[in-house]
């Protein structure tokens, strides 16, 4: 059975008493407003039962949570992202130095389901220790709330045909021949249930079948779906670290491995998600609320909203930005990592910039649950917004990125 490395506790102590900054703001602005959109932290992996169960004749490691909900060190690394970003809003004189955030400080709305309420509870609590901030929730637990969740909108015939083409020639672009064989290997596919009375079996992307359907998300069937799959099981097992000495059942030893299951994971979101036909519909609804977070004066300074990897790659794309690298990690979208919306103000000229940046912990930071420090700060990437200069975006700029089509 997966143990956790740290105990609940240990976290909140360390949250109380870490100090941590982020860089200081841009000399003769002031930050005015902030809107944070989080992926998750670590949860249990879906293999239990099912495709993945039968995609390998190996035993998957059994978990102490459901599938699909944070673990407990989920909630510890939260803890310490919220604690970081805590530090840097008080550091950047938008939060008080002292004292619990009112409601004009601080808002957070996630997701209904179990590991984006979760996240978000642990993030208040590194970043508010001891404070009662409600976590908003729109709909039953495991409900999807329709902010966060990943559906086409437009029932068009026209739209689906261009969105099915522009999927369809993202997978052709992305040659996953070599990498599935990876996956193959480390799963050993061919020996598993799934490959029972087949004399050829073997994970190749021309059985992948793409759709794009009113009101669901967009999906594939086949082998890129098993494959992604089984290589988001071994990420959270690798994540998880503890209790887990040899991974992918000791096949999985070089970096070149795991830069072959990164494509895969990354590629999967960039065929599903990423391309703009189907990343301006998806991410509609998440960047209106941006807009209307920061278009409204009675907005709070901070907010928080918790979604999924999908809420955030859809984003990413629809705003035109498609190519970024984030050091010391394998995923695009990692988990616990956060988009940055912030609104600066000049001193002088009185004008309003808009930057975004991507706040992430690093792999080992990951795995070894290492509180985030001024020594051991997460990832930081400032990420270009197409169309405007170093200094980011104006008004004008900003909000036709978030109303092009």
């Amino acid at each position: 059975m997966i143990r956790f490395l740290c105990p609940l506790f240990l976290a909140l102590t360390l949250a109380a008493t870490v100090a941590a900054a982020a860089p200081a703001p841009v000399e003769g602005d002031h930050l005015e407003q902030v809107v944070l959109l989080s992926r998750h932290n670590l949860r249990a992996p879906v293999v239990a039962s099912g495709a993945l169960a039968n995609a390998t004749p190996e035993r998957w490691p059994i978990w102490d949570v459901g599938a699909g909900e944070l673990t407990t060190k989920g909630g510890v690394l939260e803890v310490y992202m919220g604690r970081y970003i805590g530090q840097w809003l008080r550091h950047a004189q938008l939060l008080p130095v002292s004292g619990c955030p009112q409601p004009a400080d601080f808002h957070a709305h996630a997701n209904s389901l179990q590991r984006t309420q979760a996240t978000a509870q642990f993030f208040i609590a590194g970043a508010f220790p001891g404070c009662h901030v409600t976590v908003e929730q729109r709909m039953p637990l495991g409900v999807m709330d329709p902010l966060f969740n990943p559906v086409i909108h437009n029932g068009d015939a026209a739209f689906r045909e261009r969105a099915l083409s522009a999927m369809q020639q993202a997978q052709v672009a992305s040659y996953l021949a070599p990498a599935l064989a990876v996956v193959e290997a480390i799963t050993r596919y061919p020996q598993s249930a799934a490959c029972a009375g087949r004399s050829e079996c073997h994970l190749t992307p021309a059985d992948s079948i793409l759709s794009a359907e009113p009101g669901r998300e967009p999906r594939t069937t086949g082998s890129l779906a098993l494959a992604s799959g089984l290589v988001d099981a071994l990420l959270m097992e690798h994540y998880q670290g503890n209790g887990i000495p040899r991974e992918g059942w000791g096949r999985l030893n070089t970096e070149a491995q795991w830069q072959a299951l990164a494509q895969i994971r990354n590629r999967y979101q960039d065929i599903l998600f990423g391309t703009p036909e189907v990343a301006h519909d998806v991410a509609a609804p998440l960047l209106a609320r941006v807009n209307a977070l920061f278009e409204d004066p009675a907005s709070p300074k901070v907010s928080l909203l918790v979604g999924h990897d999908s809420n955030i790659g859809s984003v990413l794309a629809a705003l035109g930005i498609a190519d970024y690298t984030l050091l010391g990690q394998y995923e695009k979208t990692p988990i616990g990592g956060l988009l940055q919306f912030e609104r600066w103000r000049d001193h002088g000229a009185g004008e309003a910039r808009y930057r975004l940046v991507y706040v992430y912990p690093t792999r080992g930071q990951l795995r070894g649950a290492i509180p985030l420090t001024d020594a051991q700060p997460p990832g930081r990437v400032e990420l270009m917004l197409p169309g405007c200069g170093q200094s980011g975006c104006s008004e004008a700029q900003f909000k036709k990125l978030l109303h092009s089509p």
